[in-house]
């Protein structure tokens, strides 16, 4: 039962991205043994200090910490590294994943379940290294500072705890293995609670490795504008619409930005193609608003310099 998800022959070797290197040991990785049933507070301390936030678990332990439960749940644990200026980035459910990220030198949270389906037995660890050669995962758990694992246990050990696996990020970082949509995700989460400035940095990176995804230059335009930076939001809202001409989010923020700039025509035409009968709520309140806005000025402000409003386009 318990070999039944993983498959024959070395895991590691086979998993390895070309050019990644055959081992990884990070060894500066900070440790801090875990007390009774607070795995999680230690391993997301753990995370958190590799990534140059000064933490320590009895810090975290009221953030993530449930005494009912004795224990920590996945959502708590995502949610926690925003409070510091960190976005929590849930990994694909592979090994390559894991295994990039370690190239890359981050540490990797993972849930690992010791128990059966039945009488699960939750447990997170941090993974810090791999060996090809040997198979071996390389861990910091509980109270063992290194912890060898052959990639065959690992696997199922995670595998039965849901395949859960997490890196923290600075703003203007991207995971070596993200994609587009868990990045900007994890971005659009982290903006709730986030600086401007951070905010912007965040999405800055997604536009840079994904210029084509409209959200990216959305999110950068929302940070901006929140910055009182209208022209650069404006720029923004402008390159998501040339990505895809149908959002819109992007054109109606492109509007209000426009109306803010003393443009109120040139908003007046962005929000034009905009049907909204077929839009949900609440967008379709927020266009309706800005509509009205803008009608309204439209009637009562000029124009300000048309080329300073055509430059926005």
């Amino acid at each position: 039962m318990l070999s039944a998800c993983v498959a024959r022959g070395p895991l590691i070797a086979d998993s390895l991205a070309p050019g990644a290197r055959a081992s990884i040991d990070l060894d500066a990785t900070p440790f801090f043994p875990q007390e009774k049933h607070r795995c999680g507070p230690a391993a997301l301390a753990t995370v958190l200090v590799a990534s140059s936030v000064s933490v320590n678990p009895e810090a975290l332990d009221p953030l993530v910490y449930i005494p009912a439960r004795r224990g920590s749940l996945q959502v708590e644990m995502q949610a926690a590294p925003r409070a510091f200026g960190r976005l929590s980035y849930v990994l694909s459910g592979d090994l390559d994943s894991i295994l990039a990220e370690l190239d890359a030198g981050r540490p990797v949270l993972v849930l690992h379940n010791y128990g059966l389906p039945f009488l699960p037995r939750w447990h997170y660890a941090v993974a810090i290294g791999y060996d090809a050669a040997s198979d071996q995962m390389t861990l910091r758990s509980g109270v063992t500072r290194v912890q060898r694992m052959s990639a065959r246990h690992f696997m199922v050990w995670w595998h039965n705890g849901g395949r859960l696996a997490m890196v923290v990020l600075r703003p203007g970082e991207t995971a070596a293995s993200a994609n587009a949509k868990l990045y900007l995700e994890a971005a659009a989460d982290f903006e709730r609670v986030a600086s401007p400035e951070e905010s912007r940095l965040a999405f800055d990176a997604a536009v840079q490795r994904w210029p084509s995804e409209a959200v990216g230059w959305v999110g950068r335009g929302t940070a901006e504008y929140r910055s009182g930076e209208l022209t650069a939001a404006a720029k923004d809202y402008a390159a998501a619409l040339r990505v895809d001409v149908t959002s819109v989010g992007a054109r109606n923020n492109f509007a209000q930005t426009l109306l803010d700039l003393g443009c109120p025509r040139s908003a007046h035409e962005q929000l034009q193609p905009i049907e909204t009968d077929n839009l949900e709520s609440p967008l379709r309140e927020m266009v309706l608003d800005t509509r009205r806005r803008v009608e309204a000025a439209s009637h009562t402000s000029p124009e300000a310099d048309p080329k300073s409003c055509a430059l926005t386009n």
